[in-house]
């Protein structure tokens, strides 16, 4: 399998359906413990003999844990053990990270007209009808851990079918040590890679990536959210990567640093505002202190008016002197006729003559 460019990340949204998808491929209870698949058996013995269990040929590959076999003439179609693959075939779900890489797998190890044996737990057959096996090739080799060691498929137990999950829960330990398949930080689809590329955006992230809708912050931020949605209908495939230490660890390492970069953001956020508010307070004591002085100096030029004396009233005219008088202008020597110089017992109005001299009754 040839991993793809690091530079192929898979989106946000694309990586919310990848971790919510549901299980449409679970593995049914069953009864009957039996002991844990051996390895290759001893070189030299006969095919018949080395090959375990019922005996079956594959007629075709389902998905990366399912297949098509024929057994006395009729076909079967067998659900792999103890083992999870991504989704390919669900119409429900898209496919997933490295589905189409599972189903090719199995195809190589089981191409069609492949003699296989069949061993079986507990229970038979699932929901589905399925039935439920362990898949051996001639040489020994159990398929259901092969696949698990190429880490292109995760250790699945549900009750009570379990005698497989010894073999393949130690091959996938070597795919997860090999960091192959699933675990491939350098696969852009994987989680590992998700947490990487997560990591190393926020080692380099300003608060100001977490306002940038496109950029590698906020790809961090939908990684998280879609872990956070994760829950029992989740694949199981996933659901058991996120429940191994070394990425529970990174996803809580890309926790931290989005909590420290919020942090920053919101300190930042803190100092701005208090900024804003220490220039509108300048502002307003300054538009104080301009009223205080527009009022001082108004009050002072209404005092330098008022200490100004008002200038003094123009004079008024002086009234023209009255002529002098003429002494001998009124001066008569006799009463011009109609008046009399004295009427005896007369006390009422009297008319002078020019010059004052002489009256008569008026």
């Amino acid at each position: 399998m040839m991993p793809p460019p690091a530079s192929l990340r898979l989106g946000a949204s694309a990586l919310v359906l990848l971790l919510l998808t549901g299980c449409a491929g679970t593995e049914a209870a069953s009864g009957d413990t039996s002991s844990s698949a051996s390895p290759a058996g001893a070189g030299g013995a006969s095919a018949a003999a080395q090959l375990r269990g019922e005996r079956a040929v594959v007629e075709r590959v389902v998905d990366g844990d399912t297949v098509d076999v024929r057994v006395d003439g009729e076909v079967v179609r067998v659900r792999l053990l103890n083992i999870d693959t991504p989704e390919t075939k669900d119409p429900n779900e898209i496919v997933q990270c490295l589905g189409p890489e599972a189903t090719a797998l199995l195809e190589e190890l089981l191409p069609a007209g492949t003699e296989v044996g069949l061993e079986y737990d507990q229970e038979r057959t699932d929901s589905y009808d399925r039935t439920l096996a362990g898949v051996f090739l001639v040489d020994g080799m159990l398929v259901n851990a092969e696949i698990a060691r190429q880490g292109l498929g995760t250790p699945m137990y549900i009750a009570p079918n379990d005698r497989f999950l010894p073999p393949v829960e130690e091959a996938f330990a070597e795919a997860e040590q090999q960091q192959v398949g699933l675990l491939d930080p350098g696969h852009g689809c994987t989680i590992p890679a998700q947490v990487q590329q997560a990591t190393s955006a926020l080692a380099e992230a300003a608060p100001a990536d977490l306002d940038d809708a496109a950029g590698e912050v906020a790809a961090a931020l939908a990684f998280l959210a879609a872990l956070d949605a994760v829950d029992g209908d989740a694949h199981p495939h996933v659901r058991h990567l996120l429940g191994m230490p070394s990425i529970e660890g990174g996803v809580s390492g890309v926790r931290k640093d989005v909590s420290a970069l919020q942090e920053r953001a919101a300190e930042r956020r803190r100092a701005a505002e208090a900024e804003a508010a220490r220039q509108a307070e300048a502002a307003r004591q300054a538009e104080l202190a301009r009223q205080a002085e527009a009022a001082r100096q108004a009050a002072d030029d209404a005092a330098r008016r008022a200490a100004v004396p008002a200038p003094a009233p123009a004079p008024a005219p002086a009234p023209a002197p009255a002529p002098a008088p003429n002494p001998g202008a009124n001066i008569v020597n006799e009463a011009p006729p109609g008046y009399y110089a004295e009427i005896p017992g007369y006390t009422g109005p009297r008319c002078y003559a020019p010059g004052g001299k002489f009256y008569k009754p008026c």
